[in-house]
């Protein structure tokens, strides 16, 4: 987000956060930038700008998202460029909670540890430097409008 936030889903069935993003499709050509872009407008409603590559987080029991099993995930930050209202996810049908959040809430959201922290540094760096956005400064998790909203 322009402010330096980032987006993070709660899910509403299994109150569990975690980011926009899934498993790479036929449709996204092998393309982890594609998937996200992908994910990101069905679980979220956001479309974004040029992803930039991050790092891989290892998972070691995939609890967040399908409970498939140990996998490590490419990680990636993306500027969103339009909020649109909220949605069903057309892959589970489930509305999600849009929730703006620093980097480093949503590490500690999720518990990525040392090594999500590190990668939220770099997203940081990268917001800052390829996008011109602020340090996050605000403190309080603010739930995004169900009706869309301004960037």
């Amino acid at each position: 987000m322009p402010d330096g936030r980032v987006v993070a889903l709660l899910d509403t069935e299994d109150r569990r956060c975690r980011l926009p993003g899934g498993a790479i499709e036929v449709t996204d050509s092998a393309d982890p930038a594609a998937a996200l872009d992908r994910r990101a407008a069905q679980e979220a409603q956001l479309t974004l700008g040029p992803s930039h590559y991050l790092g891989l987080q290892y998972d070691d029991a995939d609890d967040v998202y399908d409970g498939s099993g140990p996998c490590a995930r490419v990680q990636m930050a993306a500027p969103v460029t339009r909020l649109a209202p909220s949605a069903p996810d057309p892959s589970n049908g489930r509305t999600m909670v849009r929730l703006l959040v620093t980097p480093h809430q949503a590490v500690g959201l999720l518990g990525w540890g040392e090594r999500g922290s590190q990668q939220a540094d770099a997203a940081v760096r990268a917001a800052t430097t390829l996008w011109g956005f602020p340090h996050a400064r605000s403190l309080h998790i603010a739930e995004i409008p169900r009706g869309g909203g301004h960037l």
